[in-house]
């Protein structure tokens, strides 16, 4: 049985995760690393047994020990790089754990770990509770001249905070990969409704008026960016029709349904040839049974009790297909779909993303809705819930006849964009991380924005420009855009 905790719309649940880095304080900071800490703690100790640190949930990316100790040993690495910690910990580890992976390849990433050996699980935990301690000994010593700048040494500090949220994040997305009996969903997780009363209801596509997009995070900014974030570039941007939800479960089953999988025309040849290798058929984490019948009495089931030749893996559970809910896809996927769906039919642009959200953050809040650094009710982020929720079950209905309604264009998951992964012009790497984003100026990568539910901080923010390759999931969907002829 999957309980849910039905109030998580109020603003006091929400970890209100923005540091306003003209203002805060040294409390605050010590309670934003120690938010951040938690989060990944709660995550990590999801884990049931300690030989499940050393397995490779996905084939692409370290075993899990790596990144219990990785966020530890980057907090570390940078406060002495400031000068704010002068005595390493465990100089050992602060080189093993420091640098993550992106290989394009199973076997890229055996030649690079092959003949790593980790040390005990334990012992990187205490690492741990020693890290924290510095960290908290180095804010209490350091000194607070305000604004926090990108040459402050705190500057290093809070790219640790934001660095521990990223990989809350995609530590997840590793730890959802692991069997079932790997692991134990903690208390205070819990999952979104998997359905509403405005189930079923049609995705409309809507017209949003063009206009001039400034892309790029200001650069004097009072809130926390990474080196991706800045940059400008101003876009005249037509008048185009986008899809008032992202596409969901629902609509992705019609697609499967249809032989999407099964037809090349819809795919480009890297995708057909992923899909052909790895024999993809569905999404990463729905599950393929003969047929599953819904009960119509369950909170889990979808209201025609239909019959689903698929399950949907949560988090930590397997659950019935929340039909509902935005489906999580690769770009490949996501691309595929576009095809299928009808002629002219493709992703948003970033510029296109970034107008969209505009026109809508026009609207009036809802009484009694607040606005806090780009967080509101109306968005499934910061950990609202520890899952996706139904589509446009968040936002208040305001629509008018001059702006309608565009749901869950931030949180809930990201969005897959039509553009490959590159800087804005003007981008400068930041020179406490010079690798954050620049080796990934490589054609491979797509942009990705919005948040999902397990985004906090900056990455929950609307100027987070994130990436990642084609093939690969990350909490991420995607919604349709057309030209208007």
């Amino acid at each position: 049985m999957i309980t849910q905790t039905p109030d998580r719309t109020s603003s006091d649940r929400l970890l209100k995760s923005i540091i306003q880095l003209d203002k805060v304080s040294k409390n605050e900071l010590l309670s934003c690393v120690e938010q951040a800490w938690q989060l990944e703690e709660r995550l990590m100790r999801s884990l049931t047994s300690a030989d499940t640190f050393y397995l490779n949930p996905d084939p692409l990316r370290n075993p899990l020990i790596f990144y219990l100790g990785h966020s530890a040993v980057f907090y570390i690495n940078k406060l002495i790089r400031v000068g704010l910690l002068e005595q390493r910990i465990n100089p050992h580890y602060e080189v093993l754990f420091e640098i993550g992976v992106d290989p394009s390849t199973p076997e890229e990433l055996t030649t690079a770990t092959q003949h790593i050996e980790w040390p005990d699980v334990e012992a990187v935990w205490q690492y741990r509770t020693k890290a924290r301690e510095a960290i908290a000994q180095a804010i209490q010593q350091a000194p607070l001249d305000l604004p926090i700048q990108p040459q402050h040494p705190l500057w290093g500090l809070v790219m640790g905070i934001e660095h521990s949220r990223i990989h809350f994040e995609t530590s997840s997305m590793l730890i959802r990969q692991l069997p079932l009996d790997r692991v134990q969903r903690p208390q205070d997780w819990p999952y979104a409704p998997t359905q509403t009363h405005n189930a079923s209801r049609p995705n409309s596509m809507v017209m949003i008026t063009g206009g001039t997009v400034n892309l790029g995070k200001p650069a004097d900014s009072s809130t926390y960016g990474w080196d991706i974030d800045y940059g400008q570039r101003t876009v005249e941007v037509e008048s185009f029709l986008v899809s008032q939800y992202p596409i969901t479960n629902r609509e992705f089953l019609a697609f499967i349904e249809a032989g999407g999988y099964e037809n090349p025309e819809y795919w480009s040849p890297a995708a057909w040839d992923w899909r052909q290798r790895h024999e993809i058929q569905h999404p990463k984490f729905w599950r393929s049974l003969s047929s599953i019948s819904l009960s119509a009495n369950s909170p889990n089931s979808s209201a025609s009790a239909e019959a689903l030749p698929y399950r949907y893996r949560a988090m930590f559970d397997e659950i019935d297909l929340p039909l509902d809910w935005p489906v999580e896809v690769t770009h490949y996927e996501a691309m595929a779909f576009c095809r299928w769906k009808g002629e002219g039919d493709r992703l948003l642009t970033e510029a296109e993303w970034q107008r969209a959200v505009t026109v809508q953050e026009q609207r009036p809040l809802a009484q009694g809705d607040s606005s806090t650094d780009g967080y509101n009710n109306d968005y499934n982020l910061d950990f609202k819930w520890g899952s996706p929720c139904p589509v446009g079950s968040l936002a208040p209905q305001t629509a008018t006849a001059d702006i309608a309604d565009i749901y869950d264009l931030r949180g809930n998951v990201w969005e897959w964009l039509g553009d490959v992964f590159a800087p804005l012009p003007g981008f400068q790497p930041h020179y406490l991380y010079e690798d954050y984003s620049m080796p990934f100026f490589d054609d491979q990568h797509y942009l990705m924005v919005g948040g999902s539910w397990a985004s906090t901080g900056s990455y929950g923010s609307r100027s987070c420009r994130n990436w990642f390759r084609p093939y690969f999931p990350q909490h991420v969907g995607f919604r349709i855009a057309h030209d208007i002829d």
